[in-house]
């Protein structure tokens, strides 16, 4: 889906992130505790089958009462939407670009978890690979061996299939998730889990308490930034299209109080226009070689794209200040040590 998702936390196993949290977490977890509470009477060997199965690396049986292939595919379904729709805007891109990025990440995601899951009942354990492929990147970073039930609403009949909402916890990143679970009655009167969704919900948290994580981890970092450049006002200006009259180059001159006990490089950051997730971000980088300490300008550039949401809706209805801010992300000293922000969680 992307070319470059997570870092991959080297002391967090690959194996129950992807095996265990995908399938035995949820899955396995729902069908002792969900099918004890819910379907003892006649169906109470049911939990105990699944149980030994796993202890007895059995598949078949496994597979039996769970549909392991259509709950990776729902979950590579409803997580990588999540991500398509968190990480990039879809109005800059055709359906057909949309498509593509989807199915970049989709065979691995799919790859990644059955294989996991086969080893995983064969050995009752994962290798862990020396390359990990993007989706075993985004798994690691999740959280998601560490998830457990909270708590489950009652389950609602309809027809021949069962559905309950649990509610899961993630003690690693704090933050809870609920997955809807559809069951439905197989031979001598058993149970066995068809699907699920809600997939997203756990993507979604995840990044929310990522965000969270990072801008906690960031506050200080750019407290440092600004005692050493700090932004204190700009100006903007249309200064023109190109040729076709199809874009619009936004001009910015930038107020800044540059106060730095060493020489300074580059500093580098970002012009935003819009807030949240339409908003539309183009990179900078200002030259501090030779520069004076003190109260200087700056000037940068933006292009606006006609097929970004956000840059669409100011070349549309007019260009506010306010829908602008201008974001340091990192200070380049000349000596080459450097003050940057975090953009993904470091490693424990």
């Amino acid at each position: 889906m992307m070319n470059k998702i997570l870092d991959l936390s080297k002391r967090q196993k690959i194996a129950a992130i992807i095996a265990v949290s995908v399938l035995l977490l949820i899955v396995v977890f729902m069908v002792i505790f969900f099918a004890v509470k819910s379907f003892v009477g006649n169906n109470a060997s049911t939990p105990l089958i699944v149980r030994n199965a796993i202890a007895n690396h059995d598949l078949a049986t496994f597979n039996h009462y769970v549909d392991a292939e259509e709950l990776i595919d729902r979950a590579a379904e409803e997580i990588l939407t999540a991500h398509i729709n968190s990480n990039i805007d879809p109005t800059a891109y055709s359906m057909d670009e949309l498509k593509h990025r989807y199915e970049e990440l989709y065979p691995d995601f799919i790859a990644s978890a059955e294989t996991a899951l086969k080893q995983y009942m064969s050995t009752g354990k994962i290798t862990v690979p020396e390359n990990p492929t993007a989706s075993q990147k985004f798994f690691a970073k999740t959280g998601l061996d560490t998830c457990n039930i909270v708590d489950m609403a009652k389950p609602v009949t309809d027809g021949d299939k069962q559905f309950a909402k649990v509610n899961f916890y993630n003690p690693t990143l704090q933050f809870g998730f609920d997955i809807r679970f559809e069951m439905e009655q197989i031979s001598g009167g058993e149970w066995k889990i068809i699907s699920a969704t809600g997939f997203d919900n756990y993507y979604k948290g995840y990044q929310r308490a990522r965000k969270k994580k990072l801008d906690s981890l960031n506050a200080p970092i750019m407290r440092q930034i600004d005692s050493v450049f700090a932004v204190k006002d700009f100006k903007v200006e249309v200064v023109g299209t190109d040729a076709y009259g199809f874009s619009e180059t936004l001009e910015l001159t930038v107020d800044a109080e540059v106060k730095s006990d060493k020489p300074l490089g580059k500093v580098i950051g970002n012009v935003i226009l819009g807030n949240g997730k339409g908003e539309s971000k183009t990179p900078f980088t200002i030259d501090m070689t030779n520069r004076a300490q003190g109260s200087q300008s700056f000037v940068v550039n933006k292009t606006l794209n006609p097929f970004v949401r956000a840059d669409s809706n100011a070349m549309k209805h007019g260009l506010k200040k306010s829908d602008l801010r201008i974001e340091v992300t990192e200070i380049i000293f000349a000596d080459g040590n450097s003050i940057k922000i975090l953009n993904e969680l470091p490693e424990d």
